[in-house]
């Protein structure tokens, strides 16, 4: 047996190996003890008999297999069969135009009963090449094509300009909105702007640009990332979308209405929604003479409602107070009024903490 060979067949391929090199040691002796210990307890006619006629009794060796060296060899056989499932993606092929991209299913040798597999027939001491087929497992992609293909529109958008920003902060918004572009969310799953994007840092590709610290205008790694998030707040409002987790800054940003500005700052504040809808969500987002756009793309059947959102702006000599309203709209008749937010906004003379 141990000049013979193993073989292990996985899809097309076949895989061979010595049997000496998967046995650790086996048991002559006891193989040995047991022959001459053959027919002692016989009676005298039994063993006459015995003698004259002989026996073809077999005796099978005691196989030790070598566990390190078949782990060693699966693993091998695993490099080159195990295959992750690949998600179903979304691409934008025109304006407004989505294709989805099937799914592709993985493989995975079953580890433990392929081991299993091996040893027994090792153990079986069979004096000839021994072929087995190894247990495979199919591994489903988490985003099927199935899943994603109810989204085919767009069911809303928001836009704003950065026409009067620098160079570097123009240059850290196309950064982190191409982050965001293309983004997937399931019924039910979190969006959590730091960890999508990550640490804004120069390793990273981000710039210093200015932002506001204590009324000063100094110079941030990251500036103007917070008109990316803001952006992204509002066309979330549009869509029906309930957020979890958002900060207004302490002063009016200019490129978005009061009560309708999302901070984020990397370890300190984030912006936080789950996507509340029945169907997933795809969220699109670009920037064309400094102009930065988001849209949220699902199911066609959800825009039979539409989201109308209003600011009620109050002014003292503190500052603003702002409660912002979603209005949703059925067939143009009016099914919901809720509360958003309620936000209050320094003046100038009244402090400023750290925004984008």
């Amino acid at each position: 047996m141990l000049n013979k060979k193993f073989y292990v067949t996985v899809g097309d391929k076949v895989y061979a190996v010595d049997n000496s090199h998967l046995i650790k040691s086996y048991d002559v002796g006891n193989v040995i003890e047991k022959a001459f210990n053959f027919g002692k307890n016989l009676s005298v006619i039994e063993k006459h008999k015995l003698i004259k006629t002989g026996s073809r009794k077999h005796y099978s060796l005691d196989f030790t297999c070598d566990d390190d060296f078949i782990n060693a060899f699966i693993s091998n056989i695993e490099k080159e069969f195990n295959k992750k499932p690949i998600n179903a993606t979304i691409e934008m092929k025109a304006k407004g135009v989505l294709k989805v991209e099937a799914d592709t299913n993985g493989y995975k040798i079953e580890k433990e009963k392929l081991h299993k597999y091996i040893e027994d027939n090792i153990k079986l001491g069979v004096n000839e090449d021994i072929y087995i087929k190894a247990p495979v497992q199919k591994t489903k992609a988490a985003i099927t094509q199935d899943t994603l293909s109810p989204i085919n529109t767009c069911i809303s958008s928001f836009s704003t300009s950065f026409k009067s920003s620098s160079f570097m902060r123009a240059h850290n918004i196309d950064i982190c909105v191409k982050a965001i572009n293309g983004k997937i969310l399931m019924p039910g799953e979190i969006f959590s702007f730091n960890e999508v994007l990550g640490e804004r840092t120069k390793e990273r590709g981000y710039m210093e640009a200015p932002v506001i610290i204590d009324n000063k205008v100094e110079s941030g790694i990251g500036g103007g990332i917070c008109q990316v998030s803001s952006t992204l707040y509002n066309a979330i409002l549009k869509a029906g979308i309930q957020d979890i987790d958002r900060t207004h800054h302490s002063l009016p940003s200019s490129y978005v209405g009061l009560g309708l500005d999302a901070t984020v700052d990397w370890g300190n504040i984030d912006f936080k929604f789950i996507n509340t809808l029945e169907y997933p969500v795809y969220i699109e987002g670009h920037t064309q003479n400094k102009n930065l756009y988001i849209n949220i793309f699902s199911n066609s059947n959800l825009n039979k409602k539409k989201y109308i959102i209003e600011s009620n702006v109050n002014k003292d000599v503190n500052g603003y107070k702002v409660n912002v309203i979603r209005k949703t709209y059925e067939s143009g008749m009016l099914v919901n009024s809720e509360l958003v937010s309620s936000d209050l906004y320094a003046n100038v003379t009244s402090g400023l903490k750290k925004r984008y």
